[in-house]
């Protein structure tokens, strides 16, 4: 055990939620970076503990998604990045591989009690064991891909360059429309088929995978990072500001009170819909659906 790892320090790159008090984030050493060493810190926050678990790995993650136990394994965190390099961590062991040579990795997300990644040259990749990842890349898809989400009604979404969005089932992949060439960074799906997808200058696409378009939003210029659902509302992240999407058509600010006032933004993860992750590049906040704590 260790203390908090220091925002003088250390630039956050994402967190995901593990249990309802629990959080582990990836960060880099902005010296560190400088030089291009491949590096990640791994750290752990526990709600009342004043130490913290901390670890790394030497390759950059900077997507992480939580496995869930099944029969004979535990609950696993997957750490991906752009060098084809993946972590796999749980109690018992920490172990790192190549899930692909020369090829790049953007996001990772547990996919019907798996991890799937995504990256280059639309190339996505399940994990059957720690060290065996299966090939599910389409040639119909060759952008490179920024998100991926479970798509509720059976399969995956992905999106990523170009205003893609695509729907992979089984072996058959399909292009949904969007209607737009915004890089999209972020994509989210309900129980009912509904997506919201996130991207460059201000762009949020909504609708099913067959009717998809671009909400209205003039006055937005920022970039968005990241969206997802959380308690029946969509909440999306620039660098600066964390929203919510007020009357399908416009944004409200996120508001900040007391002693956790976050002013950087980037990630968002959802645990059961019950609490809400917020990570930027110098504070880390968890919502409980009443107020927010400061993680980092």
């Amino acid at each position: 055990m260790a203390e908090a790892p220091s925002p003088d320090q250390f630039n956050l790159r994402t967190g995901r939620i593990l249990n309802p008090d629990s959080v582990v984030l990836l960060l880099e050493d902005p010296v560190i970076a400088e030089e291009q060493v491949p590096y990640t810190l791994i750290g752990i926050w526990k709600r009342g503990q004043e130490e913290w678990y901390r670890g790394s790995v030497q390759h950059d993650g900077i997507s992480a998604a939580v496995i869930p136990p099944i029969a004979d394994r535990e609950k696993q965190l997957v750490i991906v990045g752009p060098s084809g390099k993946c972590t796999v961590m749980d109690s018992k062991a920490v172990t790192t591989d190549i899930i692909r040579k020369d090829y790049d990795f953007s996001a990772v997300a547990c996919i019907e009690g798996s991890a799937v990644a995504v990256g280059i040259n639309g190339s996505v990749n399940r994990m059957i064991d720690r060290a065996v990842w299966s090939d599910l890349s389409n040639p119909e898809v060759d952008e490179i891909l920024e998100g991926i989400c479970p798509y509720p009604p059976g399969g995956f979404l992905v999106c990523g360059w170009n205003g893609l969005v695509a729907h992979y089932q089984g072996k058959s992949v399909d292009r949904c429309e969007t209607g737009s060439n915004a890089i999209l960074t972020g994509i989210t799906c309900d129980e009912d088929g509904l997506i919201h997808a996130c991207g460059q200058r201000g762009t949020i696409i909504r609708g099913t995978k067959d009717a998809l378009t671009r909400i209205d939003l003039p006055s937005v210029v920022e970039d968005f990072w990241s969206i997802v659902r959380y308690q029946g509302r969509i909440h999306v992240a620039s660098n600066t500001a964390l929203y919510r999407l007020k009357d399908d058509d416009s944004l409200e600010l996120v508001k900040f009170e007391g002693e956790v006032i976050p002013t950087s933004f980037y990630h968002l993860d959802v645990f059961q819909d019950t609490h809400l992750l917020s990570v930027g590049m110098k504070d880390a906040a968890l919502f409980d659906g009443t107020g927010w704590t400061r993680v980092l």
